[in-house]
């Protein structure tokens, strides 16, 4: 996954301080960073000031201002290695990947998505309870979810919608199919009332 990094000033915007501070914490180790060089200008990570930001109580806001983060759940590991590597060539996305629904939940808590890959036949959790969940939690109830499947038959498919997801892929597929399909989730308009069937289950 490709990884964004910030300059001392950059962090400075986000967090409200003066680069100054924002050197002194790089500086006394506060937070993890690295020089361009010896001496070099400080770089800071993009999941190093997200934890910085976190653990000392600084919102998120400007962080993840503009950004487009996909969680992929799959326990498949060709597609749980080969999605994220092929949607993080795209400077726009952050992408985070999981292999269980259990995984899959805490990271959507933490960073509630915008769009989720999900495989409708985990191992773990029906992926159709899955979006349910998703899509009836408050913070994710916009979140656009593409479903990912080589094995359901075509009425299943089009039973998809009643448990919320919003498209629906058949693997294998085409990267380029897929790059086309998570852009298009980007553009649609937050203005959908979902009804996902068992949202309590």
């Amino acid at each position: 996954m490709k990884s964004r990094v910030f300059t001392t000033g950059e962090v400075a915007a986000i967090c409200g301080v003066s680069a100054d501070t924002v050197s002194r914490w790089f500086d006394l180790g506060q937070i993890d960073g690295y020089r361009l060089g010896p001496g070099g200008d400080r770089r800071i990570p993009y999941q190093s000031l997200r934890k910085f930001m976190l653990s000392h109580g600084i919102p998120l806001d400007r962080l993840e201002e503009g950004e487009r983060r996909v969680i992929v759940i799959d326990d498949d590991p060709y597609y749980l290695d080969l999605i994220p590597s092929v949607l993080s060539q795209e400077e726009a996305y952050v992408v985070l990947a999981a292999s269980t629904a259990f995984d899959a939940g805490v990271m959507i808590v933490e960073h509630n998505p915008q769009v989720v890959l999900l495989d409708v036949n985990l191992s773990d959790m029906d992926g159709r309870m899955v979006c349910g969940r998703i899509k009836t939690r408050g913070e994710t109830r916009n979140t656009r979810i593409l479903a990912m499947s080589g094995f359901i038959s075509d009425d299943e498919v089009k039973a998809l919608s009643d448990y919320g997801f919003d498209d629906f892929i058949r693997k294998p597929f085409a990267l380029e199919e897929l790059g086309s399909r998570v852009a298009a989730l980007f553009e649609l308009p937050n203005t959908r009332v979902n009804h996902p069937r068992h949202p309590h289950m």
